[in-house]
């Protein structure tokens, strides 16, 4: 079982690698959000699935390496997080590991939360910026009224412009 948990803290150790890679281009996007420059924001969100797919593929190896840790332990059937994994290890070795590794991973997680929350809250005000600009530009269409065809002498035509 030893080798399994070494393979745990491996595994959450490239998951804590992927987000924070994450976290960087949450940083960028930011500063691309601000300048809104579009071409960079489609760049940095093609890296972001790249990513996201790359932890994904470790995600699905953390769980199926937690179940069979679990079926070790005989609480086969049963889902096994971290907290509940590292309470079965009392005193042993990879213990302390595992805990740091947990936790470097949760701290990673929680920066790029508040760094996507922000992304977030960014995107919808520039949103709503457009979408007000695009009310203004009708109202101000509409109050405008119809537009009148110039007469012959190149001004606007108008009821005393008629010729006697």
């Amino acid at each position: 079982m030893a080798g399994m948990i070494d393979q745990l803290i491996e595994i959450l150790g490239e998951q804590n690698a992927r987000c924070e890679e994450l976290l960087g281009l949450a940083l960028e996007k930011k500063d691309v959000i601000v300048q809104n420059d579009i071409d960079a924001l489609q760049k940095i969100t093609s890296l972001e699935n790249m990513v996201i797919s790359q932890n994904n593929r470790l995600e699905r190896q953390r769980i199926t390496l937690t179940a069979d840790i679990a079926e070790v332990l005989g609480k086969g059937g049963q889902t096994l997080d971290i907290t509940a994994l590292i309470e079965c290890m009392e005193g042993q070795p990879q213990q302390a590991p595992l805990i740091a590794a947990g936790e470097k991973l949760r701290e990673t997680l929680t920066k790029l939360k508040e760094h996507n929350d922000i992304n977030q809250s960014l995107i919808q005000n520039a949103l709503e910026y457009v979408e007000y600009s695009l009310n203004v530009i009708r109202t101000s269409a509409q109050l405008a009224g119809p537009d009148y065809p110039d007469n012959a002498q190149g001004g606007p035509a108008g009821s005393f412009d008629a010729k006697q």
